[in-house]
């Protein structure tokens, strides 16, 4: 049975509904029970947007299409609320309690007509709305409208290695593990051995949702988050819908994902999938091709299945199983590397409660991800096989958060996570395509921690003073060397424990004129994965090695925020100026180079350091144009490095000095169209800023059409201006994927 019988048999019978007026009316407060005056309630559904305003008393009433849309409550200075149309016409009145904007929450959202939130600090959302009109086929491509999002290399998720798809945030460089954390629905995403991201682990068609939060956030969610937070989230089942997205592409890339859900009183249960592959393209430049050289392309299928049940007060507890596969080709015959994933995750939302507001995740997963390694001869003409590698990691961990109103003045949240990863390496080591010797390392990690946050109002002054005690154990690493010729050399290395106290202060304050200003000082740090640790690793000809010994990276930084919002509401403007200096950072530092090899290391540098400013604007023009403008300068350099002074003062690489992007849209009856620019300055491909990558820009676009209420027709193109970026620099270039245009479908039951 195929997969869209079974889905459809397991979400049947689907029914249209009337779109009959209902009157939704209610109270608007804040934490502490204060009631909002003007704050914006707006109705959006197929049949356009209606908006009305609450009076002195924060009360309001509306009058909305009932069935598909939603309900979005947002006022200055707080986290917009979201509620199906249909979810909020059974719940009258209704009492909606705005969170403070400056607080981080496991899970934020910014307001309905800007990517911009009301909050000074750096903080952009992108509703699914603009996933949906943004021009790209992978999440991680549409996440590059946020100032600062790029990987560890200039390659998207769709071409390159995983090993690669670490996530920098604002100035934070990657390595192969992301300086920042992902999450999907409070869950982790990055893998637990590496800390790379899987990006098609999400069907694009479940998301209603992206965050990102720029900035250190190691207060509240720990390792793993300097760079800042990306929080992915996926819809809830409040009434039956099917929806498939289908299309194909130039470069034999042929995609498919949907998302279907059942409502059964306050049961429901969600299918989603995504299957998608693409042949992909030579990513080495022409005049510098040899017979090796082949596309870089990936085979990618998931699927979920989701029960969740409705809990008064818009509360939800639910259960997910996820299974992940992938198959990539990384540009030679012999480079090759494949990923299995199972996952399970279980979560219970009670806002509102007797006891206050409680948020808890619980989570596993095993992961095992194989991969070969070659070697590649000067005229690239042949390769030998140096490496195959098998990488088996398993994780489990769990948070839980508790937020609650005390005295009438103070918001507090308090909270417990703890993770356990167990990992290893498993290597066969070649020369010239003979077996020399097997190698096997691993280890396993394990992180406790504790935070508390208190939010407070002290006149026209809003404080927040929080922060989070961690304490993580390294054990049972060891490291086994047995040659085919030669005595084997084993190693066990002692049990390591580190600890780690990560403070945040913030003050913010809202002037009259609708202007915002908010400072913020913190501290963060990041325990190093596995795979640093244990996994040695090789693209083209740059042999990295692991280090057992290294250590986890502190960061200390602050940054000062004004938001301004004006024009009738309509343009919403932020900037920030931000500073971060990190000890003992993890870097890939150069041992040797020659033409054929170069040989670098992990190692605890001394100290970097990124400071810059960080500009964002959103305009909405009419009710159907809006424009979003984000720009981000960064100075990123090493301070400090005594066992290499001649590295102190260069760029850090993989971090230009400029990026820019905007992206302008467009939604009146049957047609949506959007266009998404994105430049990125100058950089380097390694520490010692020989290897220059140069500017570039690219532009995607598409454009929509609904024939039906239930069909719509899209062309979509992906650097449209066919720019032949460089995104590798390894004594060989390698380039991006040139144009890249989709015709497509999405088909919508309700």
């Amino acid at each position: 049975m195929s997969i869209l019988v079974l889905l459809a048999f397991l979400i049947a019978p689907l029914y249209s509904f009337a779109q009959q007026p209902v009157e939704i009316s209610g109270v608007v407060s804040d934490s502490l029970g204060a009631v909002i005056a003007k704050a914006v309630i707006e109705c959006q559904s197929a049949r356009g947007k209606i908006r009305a305003a609450s009076d002195n008393e924060g009360k309001f009433t509306i009058s909305c299409a009932n069935g598909d849309g939603v309900v979005l409550i947002s006022a200055p200075g707080f986290m917009t609320t979201q509620l199906s149309i249909s979810a909020a016409s059974t719940q009258l009145p209704l009492a909606v309690r705005l969170q403070p904007a400056n607080v981080m929450e496991r899970i934020t959202v910014a307001g309905p007509d800007s990517l911009i939130s009301e909050s000074p600090s750096g903080e952009l959302s992108i509703p699914r709305r603009e996933l949906e009109i943004a021009g790209a086929l992978t999440v991680d491509d549409v996440l590059r409208q946020a100032p600062g999002f790029s990987l560890f290399r200039r390659s998207g998720g769709l071409f390159a290695n995983p090993t690669s798809q670490g996530v920098s945030l604002r100035g934070i460089a990657a390595s192969g593990a992301s300086r920042s954390l992902v999450l999907l629905d409070g869950v982790p995403l990055n893998s637990p051995f590496g800390g790379w991201v899987y990006w098609n682990r999400v069907p694009r068609t479940s998301i209603d949702r992206m965050e990102v939060f720029n900035g250190a956030a190691s207060d509240l969610y720990g390792s793993g988050s300097l760079g800042g937070v990306v929080n992915i989230t996926t819809r809830n089942v409040d009434q039956s819908f099917l929806e498939v997205e289908s299309s194909f592409g130039n470069e034999s890339t042929p995609a498919l994902s949907f998302d279907g859900g059942k409502q059964f009183g306050q049961w429901g249960i969600v299918v989603a999938g995504q299957a998608l592959r693409t042949d992909g393209y030579i990513a080495v430049p022409e005049n510098q091709r040899g017979k090796v050289d082949t596309p870089v392309g990936t085979a990618d299928l998931v699927g979920s299945l989701t029960a969740s049940r409705s809990l008064a007060r818009n509360g939800r507890v639910y259960a997910r199983l996820s299974s992940f596969g992938e198959s990539r080709h990384n540009g030679t015959p012999l480079q090759i590397n494949d990923t299995r994933i199972s996952s399970a995750d279980a979560g219970v939302d009670l806002p509102a409660s007797g006891i206050g507001d409680l948020f808890f995740r619980i989570y596993g997963s095993k992961e095992i991800f194989n991969q070969n390694f070659s070697s590649i001869a000067l005229d690239r003409n042949s390769e030998s096989l140096t490496n195959r590698q098998r990488n088996p990691s398993q994780q489990f961990g769990l948070v839980i958060q508790w937020s609650r109103t005390i005295g009438g003045r103070h918001y507090v949240t308090a909270g417990f996570e703890t993770r356990d990863v167990r990992g290893h390496s498993a290597e066969t080591t070649f020369n010239n395509s003979i077996t020399t010797a097997r190698v096997d390392a691993g280890g396993r990690q394990g992180i406790v921690g504790v935070f508390g946050q208190d939010f407070v109002r002290l006149g026209k002054w809003e404080f927040s003073v929080g922060g989070r005690f961690d304490r993580w154990l390294e054990s049972h690493g060891f490291s086994n060397r047995i040659p085919v010729i030669g005595a084997p050399a084993l190693a066990n290395f002692a049990n390591r424990s580190e600890t780690a106290f990560s403070p945040r202060v913030t003050a913010w304050r809202q002037f009259n004129g609708g202007v915002s200003l908010g400072v913020s000082v913190y501290r963060a740090f990041r325990a190093p994965t596995l795979n640093e640790l244990y996994r040695n690793f090789r693209i083209g000809n740059v042999v990295t090695n692991a280090n057992a010994a290294l250590v986890a990276e502190r960061l200390t930084g602050g940054e000062v925020g004004i938001n301004w919002r004006s024009w009738r509401e309509l343009l919403t403007t932020r900037a920030s100026f931000f500073w971060s200096e990190v000890g003992d950072p993890i870097a890939n530092v150069t041992l040797s180079s020659t033409p054929a090899l170069i040989t670098r290391q992990r190692r605890n540098l001394g100290a970097i350091r990124a400071r810059g400013l960080e500009v964002s604007a959103s305009l909405r023009i009419t009710n159907h144009w809006q424009a979003n403008v984000e720009y981000l300068l960064t100075d990123s350099t090493v301070l400090r490095f005594s066992a290499n002074p001649a590295l102190e003062g260069l760029w850090l690489p993989q971090i230009p000095r400029n990026q820019f992007n905007f992206q302008t849209s467009y939604s009146k009856g049957k047609w949506a169209a959007g266009v998404q620019g994105r430049f990125v300055g100058k950089q380097f491909d390694d520490d010692q800023n020989k290897l220059p990558l140069r500017k570039f820009f690219t532009l995607d676009a598409e454009a929509s059409r609904s024939i039906s209420s239930k069909v719509t027709l899209f062309v979509a193109v992906q650097n449209a201006t066919g720019t032949r970026y460089e995104t590798g620099s390894t004594t060989v270039i390698t380039v991006g994927p040139p144009v890249l245009a989709r015709l497509g479908a999405r088909w919508t039951l309700r």
